[in-house]
């Protein structure tokens, strides 16, 4: 971390502390990069009141209806020095969508962007300088996930909120196998699938104990092998130098790789030899099994809690967190950290930065973690948890939350299918699955 110079002005805005040097500062207000003074080199426009306002753009995948409600319940669609405009992107085209929308000098000013989108796009960001927002007041402020955003310069972005990955469950089906509650460690998934898959007599499968082992009809196969693979003691990828490579065959002087021993876990549910086999192609997907009372567990989303209640009012919903490895030695869940950045080429610099602060402050990003039934980002804000049960274990999930270095989410999400299903077809073992996959990780990361 680059060191701060001792004679730097300090300032706090918002919860967040900014140290610049008086030659720094100088430099960044020239730049247009500054807050301190960001009021004078705004690009003002007039509007009907004759009150002046900047204009910024945002975009993100949270649907608009969530977003400007937010902007509407948190003040900020009424503040006078900046009139902020959304549009909702989906997260399968934000890609291509915001590179065309560059090239044709039509881009946002602001992006709300997931850590597993940050690498493809980093090019495309301002950095915000560790001499603006030290490493050290970064790394207190956030959670841990929030590293992902970090550089050996400053940060991409400024974390919002976390969605993380939790084990919803039906007690009435638990309590009809006399089961209190699910599994804490996975090695106990053995036994409770055993007890809680049921099959006709021709061997088809009525009731599931969870969806685990395949990919069509699991959104969320991806995250979950992800899950496995961070807590069995992979980062799934590392920074090397300028490129991402895959850690997939590293075994760290174990006698298989994480990586291997996780897909092995994942895969072996839809294994019909196995006396715990559960899950198989011809399920209906996963989250349509559990909302229909056929499956027992199902592995999603904190911000999923929305639809089930919605779609199901009378099931019987229970939530813990996701079941742990014995062997780790610690807890963890993997999380969708959203985070806001400023687009450089966005002719608004200032102003950009200004509405990130004000998006990422501790009152703001808390009201759009509460809108959306999710936890904000904040530390301080996760060490007051809320006193609703499932608000309760979504901020505990969060604080434990991980996630990796994605170099593109939508041809890495076909990588992972692809690793399971030569697996589970008989395609190839696991060693060769994983060679394919982390030698297409490796050209991804480039």
């Amino acid at each position: 971390m680059r060191a701060v110079d001792r004679q730097a002005t300090s300032l706090k805005i918002d919860d967040t502390i900014f140290v610049m040097s008086k030659f720094q500062l100088f430099l960044l207000l020239f730049f247009g990069v500054a807050i301190v003074g960001a009021v004078l080199v705004f690009s003002f426009v007039h509007t009907g009141s004759g009150t002046t306002s900047a204009r910024i753009t945002i975009w993100g995948d949270i649907s608009s209806y969530d977003f400007n409600t937010f902007l509407s319940e948190s003040g900020l669609s009424s503040d006078s020095t900046l009139t902020l405009t959304y549009t909702e992107k989906s997260a399968d085209t934000f890609d291509t969508d915001f590179t065309e929308a560059l090239a044709e000098g039509t881009g946002p000013d602001l992006v709300i962007l997931s850590q597993d989108k940050v690498w493809k796009q980093r090019n495309k960001l301002s950095i915000i300088p560790y001499t603006t927002v030290s490493q050290k007041d970064f790394i207190n402020t956030f959670a841990d996930e929030g590293t992902l955003f970090l550089n050996s310069a400053g940060s991409y972005a400024l974390p919002l909120t976390i969605d993380p990955l939790v084990m919803f469950y039906n007690r009435d089906l638990l309590s009809s196998a006399s089961l209190a509650l699910p599994p804490a460690y996975w090695d106990q998934m053995y036994d409770y699938a055993a007890k809680l898959t049921a099959r006709d007599n021709a061997g088809n499968i009525t009731k599931s104990a969870i969806a685990l082992g395949t990919s069509s009809n699991i959104p969320h196969a991806k995250e979950i092998l992800s899950l496995l693979m961070l807590q069995a003691g992979t980062p799934i990828t590392d920074i090397q130098g300028s490129s991402i490579n895959s850690e997939l065959l590293n075994a760290y002087n174990l006698p298989n790789s994480p990586a291997d021993s996780a897909l092995d876990f994942y895969t072996q549910f839809s294994d019909p030899a196995k006396p715990f086999y559960s899950w198989n192609r011809s399920q209906l997907p996963a989250l349509t099994s559990f909302i229909s009372g056929d499956s027992a567990l199902y592995l999603g989303f904190a911000s999923e809690l929305r639809e089930l209640k919605a779609k199901s009012p009378t099931l019987a919903l229970g939530i813990m967190a996701v079941p742990q490895s014995r062997v780790a030695g610690k807890s963890f869940t993997f999380g969708q950290m959203k985070a806001v950045a400023i687009v450089k080429s966005s002719p608004n610099q200032a102003a950009a930065y200004s509405a990130a602060l004000k998006l990422s402050s501790s009152d703001t990003s808390s009201k759009l973690a509460t809108l959306l039934g999710i936890a904000p980002a904040r530390r301080t804000l996760l060490a007051n948890k809320p006193g609703d049960l499932y608000l309760s274990t979504f901020y505990d999930a969060a604080i434990q939350a991980k996630g990796w270095l994605d170099p593109d989410t939508v041809k890495t999400r076909k990588i992972f299918t692809d690793m399971i299903d030569s697996v589970t077809s008989g395609r190839s073992d696991r060693s060769n699955a994983l060679r394919t996959a982390e030698d297409k990780l490796n050209t991804l990361g480039k």
